[in-house]
């Protein structure tokens, strides 16, 4: 066979390969239940945050809880671990402006937006989220 062409075929198939691949992790996270679909407004923006050295935790979730017509709301919300989804990893008040941050090391998570006293309750009684290293994923949690 000649040279060229066994170079050319092997250049082929290494790229066939490659594209095979994307489409292949491409269909997993547009498939995968811990990916936002589409229609889902829970996670707003992601944002890589500046590296750091040490034992800092540069990762996590931040964002807004809101009821109604985007009108801030002051919740409670329990994270949980995937792997341990019966006791609360930790659990946060939002403030009077509906707004929260919660440092997180990198990892799967699932936050629960609890109910408060009285007739407001959260649109979703769970939001499933990865956490990547650097990251920060700005959220909205919404009460009706």
């Amino acid at each position: 066979m000649n040279k060229k062409l066994l170079i050319f075929l092997i250049g082929f198939i290494v790229l066939a390969a490659g594209g095979a691949l994307v489409f292949y992790f491409y269909g997993i996270r547009k498939n995968n239940s811990i990916a936002p679909s589409d229609s889902d407004n829970f996670i707003q923006t992601t944002a890589q945050a500046p590296a750091v050295e040490g034992n800092i935790v540069n990762s996590g979730i931040a964002g807004k809880v809101v009821i109604g017509s985007d009108k801030p709301f002051e919740a409670s919300l329990a994270v949980y671990k995937s792997d341990n989804p019966n006791t609360p990893f930790i659990s946060v008040r939002a403030h009077s402006d509906g707004t929260f941050q919660i440092p997180l090391r990198p990892g799967f998570y699932i936050l629960k937006p609890l109910d408060p006293d009285g007739p407001a309750a959260p649109v979703r009684s769970d939001y499933s989220f990865v956490i990547g290293s650097g990251q920060w994923l700005q959220v909205k949690i919404e009460y009706r």
